[in-house]
């Protein structure tokens, strides 16, 4: 019976053009979404590309001086842009932090249109309170990217909707349900399969052309298996939830405009209400400290150390003795008393910091705890994991940067304590950065538990009508 139901779907859809139109209606968006995703990872490696060239660029100046300096060559430079003086290297010749894009950062924009990938950390500065923001359109910002996931989210669902809200009621109000019903097989059952034959042609439709077009734009992801099958999985267990949906709707209400009104209005809930709703309630609940005032005690702290800089540059010395050799008060640079007190000034604003921090970190779990109200939520939370490009990719980023900075300085300012000069071997030894991506993407997890609310959700509303149809046969 379900051979045949398979065969009649396929042929009545043919001779329908609805498959041509479904192919369509899915490729395109599909297609231009990868592209254009692409299209904003190859300005991204651009970018990264030119920041490259300008620091090999900055460098080879910087050998070529070096080494007229160590040949005893004069140099027309004064001597605080000098390249033997360590502190000079670690002002004007940062290494690069990049965040290189992942093989699947395409799938979705996620943070990274709110973030640099970029960052050269210096020897001065507020490296405790490193900045990302990138100055963008805030019309894109307001309305987002048209990425992949943007299609998968959003764009899926009403494509499944247009294609099952009225199975049931179009048989009914064309005339033909009591055919059916007259047949030896029930409507539910009938229903069932003809549910289940749609989701298959809808899925291998959706996951034909998403692996299709990741092969033409972006055959490297091809290589990452592994988060390939993730991304097909995820897509089959969200079409699935749609699909049960629509089967319950079908059975409850049984008419085509009222089914499309009701779907269109549980569409409307969990993809843009319920996110909403959840991000407003973590805003509300778990509310950031005020940024101004966090950067206005920075300041106090700062002008408070500033006044007690001798007290300030004895701790540090005493803290430190490797680093007191034969120096005295007199011979104490800006530097010198600049290191002292960032020292000071990290311990003092840690708690400010982390205070700020804690209550993100609070709103993320709070989303995530809400992951099982809204499956869009979970997509959304899961693919910008797969890309690389969520909120905790790009904490952790800043972390990665802030623990670089850290290493950048302590292997700087021995040699200024020390007067050491910078050389051309000193030059092989400078830290680089790598950027390790930390964070687990969890994929199976959300599959689950996509499967467990789709399967929770389809047994708790149409359990009676299944009920009616199996039980007999299993008593008997």
């Amino acid at each position: 019976m379900f051979l045949n139901n398979l065969l009649y779907e396929i042929k009545l859809h043919l001779r329908s053009n609805w498959l041509l139109i479904l192919i369509i209606c899915i490729s395109l968006p599909i297609f231009f979404a990868n592209y254009n995703g692409n299209k904003g990872i190859s300005k991204r490696n651009k970018d990264i590309a030119n920041a490259q060239s300008q620091l090999e660029e900055k460098d080879s100046i910087m050998l070529s001086t070096l080494s007229k300096l160590e040949k005893g060559e004069k140099v027309d430079e004064p001597y605080w842009r000098l390249p033997s003086e360590p502190m000079t290297i670690g002002y004007r010749n940062p290494r690069l932090a990049i965040m290189k894009p992942n093989n699947f950062s395409f799938l979705a924009t996620g943070q990274s249109d709110m973030y640099t990938h970029f960052k050269s950390p210096t020897v001065y500065g507020n490296n405790f309170a490193l900045d990302y923001p990138e100055m963008v359109n805030p019309v894109q910002l307001l309305f987002g990217n048209f990425d992949l996931s943007f299609v998968i989210i959003f764009i899926l669902p009403l494509l499944i909707i247009a294609f099952t809200y009225n199975i049931l009621s179009k048989e009914k109000e064309l005339g033909t349900l009591r055919l059916i019903s007259a047949q030896p097989v029930s409507t539910v059952k009938w229903l069932l399969q003809k549910s289940i034959i749609r989701f298959l042609i809808f899925t291998i439709l959706s996951l034909v052309t998403l692996t299709l077009s990741i092969t033409i734009f972006s055959i490297d992801a091809l290589h990452d298996i592994n988060s390939l099958i993730g991304l097909l999985l995820l897509v089959t267990g969200y079409n699935l939830f749609w699909f049960v949906l629509a089967f319950i709707i079908n059975i409850k209400i049984n008419h085509s405009s009222k089914n499309a009104l009701t779907l269109i209005g549980f569409w409307l809930l969990i993809v843009l209400i319920l996110p909403a709703t959840i991000n407003q309630i973590g805003s509300t609940l778990h509310p950031t400290p005020s940024r101004l005032k966090m950067i206005n005690e920075i300041r106090l702290i700062k002008k408070e150390n500033e006044e007690k800089q001798n007290e300030i540059m004895d701790e540090y010395l005493r803290n430190h003795p490797e680093l007191a050799q034969e120096n005295n008060q007199e011979k104490f640079s800006f530097w010198h008393n600049y290191f002292a007190s960032e020292k000071m000034m990290e311990k003092k604003t840690e708690p400010l910091l982390a205070k700020y921090d804690l209550q993100l970190q609070k709103q993320q779990e709070l989303i995530s705890i809400f992951e099982f109200l809204s499956p869009a939520i979970l997509m959304r939370q899961s693919l910008n994991k797969i890309a690389g490009t969520s909120e905790m990719h790009y904490n952790d980023y800043k972390k990665q940067v802030y623990e670089f900075s850290n290493e950048w300085r302590e292997h700087l300012v021995p040699m200024l304590f020390k007067e050491q000069k910078f050389t051309l071997e000193n030059y092989h030894q400078l830290p680089k950065f790598k950027y390790q991506n930390r964070i687990e993407n969890n994929i199976w997890l959300s599959f689950i538990i996509l499967l467990l609310i789709s399967l929770i959700i389809f047994f708790q509303f149409s359990g009676k009508e299944l009920k009616k149809q199996f039980l007999p046969k299993l008593l008997n």
